[in-house]
């Protein structure tokens, strides 16, 4: 296949070159319409010089279509390999359509003896940016697991929606290293041609995973991961009131946190502290008078913008029983995903949220058959469709016996891993505390009658602040005492001011 699933051959998109040739240095190197290739030197006339004795002065050139880019031999010594494929220099014709991942070599005819100054590029028209890592391949180096949820120390995770959980496995054998596919959504691709069983790797080979590349080297990897957005989240609320007969009632006040990328962060607090009015006032659904910020931009000015970005679950289902699971999930990412997105990338994105929720096995069943925990992981994904960078659900745990809590929350904690953030109210909060990065503890004052921030930080930590030993714990500490608690909410507010400015 010579194509990425992704592709839209109906659109001429900017264009790059990802090169790597005898100077051991990788470039990335914009294309423009009529470029040339060519060996460099004093009298090089190219407009893109490449250091290789094997490279012909006028090597070949790159032109833009009305529909797209090919390439074009011009008579070089060698040729030029497009995807394993001889062109020129005795090969096919000598020009070819370019797609999205299409890799360029300029080499010996036996691809898998590559000659020393052998050259590689790989054409892009869908890089998002990032930078290039260099992972050596040492003698003692085990399986280099590739995926979405890899440990660190297993091998490399990669915070790509289109990247599956398990995705990959580079593993060195007797012959040397191969690349294997878990049976991943999106496929593998060596030399952008998607595999069906363990593939022998040889120097020079780029294997594609999603929006990933990898170069392989033989005594060491190349990749270069999608740049993802890291915006922080920056919350600033001075006061969310509303006027009830001519009388103005503050239903928040004071509250001032920022959360970051990739984290999972708990919303804590009594009844009447705010929780869902804070969840309003920091989606933008209810303005508060203050300032949201993720990153550089401003939520409420920007809010006709940043609305798409940003996935809100309610309490109450909101799915049609007659529909099917994947007929729910096409229509929201008809709706919520940008207009113009190609079929296969809406598909592809189905695919992987189907994927990510467990829901795979349910693609063709109706939604009035699927279990409670079925349902509220699709109401998740009805959002998560959509790949927003902020993502709010409110108790999505409701109703759900302890075990499928787990699971749930465990979903949510995989969709931060991704590098979203992800905020949560739940009632039940001790169950899974642990997945939590951060908990917001939100108190409504006996003096002012509003909610206030009592604490912001790690589950850890707020267990100290409030000398408690679980959740349930510190909302007690907080609750009225006609609400069985003990009535500490402005205590734990004076202090919880007093510990920001280092006065604990």
């Amino acid at each position: 296949m010579s194509a990425t699933v992704l592709y839209d051959p109906g659109e001429a998109r900017p264009a790059r070159l990802f090169v790597w040739d005898a100077s051991r240095a990788l470039r990335t190197v914009p294309v423009e319409s009529g470029m040339t290739l060519g060996r460099a030197g004093p009298d090089s006339t190219a407009d893109l010089p490449l250091q290789s004795s094997i490279v012909s002065r006028r090597h070949g050139e790159i032109l833009q279509l009305d529909d797209g880019y090919c390439y074009r031999d011009l008579g070089s010594l060698n040729g030029t390999h497009v995807n394993g494929v001889l062109y020129g220099s005795g090969g096919a014709a000598d020009g070819v359509r370019l797609q999205d991942g299409d890799v360029l070599r300029i080499d010996r005819r036996a691809l898998d003896r590559p000659h020393p100054d052998a050259v590689v590029m790989v054409f892009s028209t869908s890089w998002q940016g990032g930078d290039w890592t260099e992972l050596p391949l040492k003698p003692d180096t085990g399986d280099i697991h590739i995926g979405r949820t890899t440990p660190r120390a297993e091998g490399i995770s990669l915070a790509d929606p289109a990247v599956s959980g398990r995705h990959a496995t580079f593993r060195r054998g007797v012959h040397g290293w191969s690349v294997i596919d878990h049976d991943s959504k999106n496929g593998v691709y060596v030399n952008n041609r998607r595999i069906t069983q363990p593939c022998a790797l040889h120097p020079m080979d780029v294997v594609r995973m999603a929006g990933t590349l990898f170069l392989f080297l033989g005594d060491r990897l190349l990749y270069n991961a999608p740049a993802m957005r890291q915006d922080r989240l920056s919350i600033h609320i001075e006061e969310r009131s509303v006027r009830s007969l001519f009388k103005k009632k503050v239903l928040l006040e004071s509250i001032d946190l920022t959360v970051d990328p990739g984290d999972l962060v708990l919303v804590l607090g009594g009844s009447g502290a705010g929780k869902t009015t804070f969840f309003n006032a920091v989606m933008g659904y209810e303005k508060a008078r203050g300032v949201i910020r993720h990153g550089d931009r401003d939520l409420y000015k920007d809010y006709a913008r940043m609305k798409y970005e940003i996935g809100f679950v309610p309490q109450q289902d909101l799915l049609r029983d007659d529909d099917t699971v994947y007929y729910t999930l096409d229509n929201a990412a008809r709706m919520k995903m940008p207009a113009g997105t190609p079929a296969a990338q809406r598909e592809a994105r189905i695919g992987q949220v189907l994927e990510m929720l467990g829901l795979q096995r349910e693609r063709g069943s109706l939604v009035r058959k699927l279990s409670g925990g079925q349902k509220k992981r699709l109401n998740i994904a009805v959002e998560l469709v959509a790949d927003p960078s902020l993502f709010f659900l409110d108790e999505p745990d409701s109703g759900l016996d302890g075990v499928m809590a787990v699971s749930l929350m465990q979903n949510l904690r995989v969709i931060a891993d991704e590098g979203k953030i992800v905020m949560v109210i739940t009632h039940a909060p001790d169950r899974v505390a642990h997945l939590f990065d951060k908990v917001v503890v939100l108190a409504k004052s006996a003096r002012t009658n509003s909610g206030q921030l009592a604490f912001f930080g790690t589950v850890e930590a707020a267990l100290a602040f409030f000398d408690a030993t679980s959740m349930e714990g510190i909302v007690k500490r907080i609750n009225r005492p006609d609400e069985n608690g003990e009535g500490l909410a402005d205590h734990y507010i004076e202090k919880y001011a007093r510990y920001k400015e280092g006065n604990p």
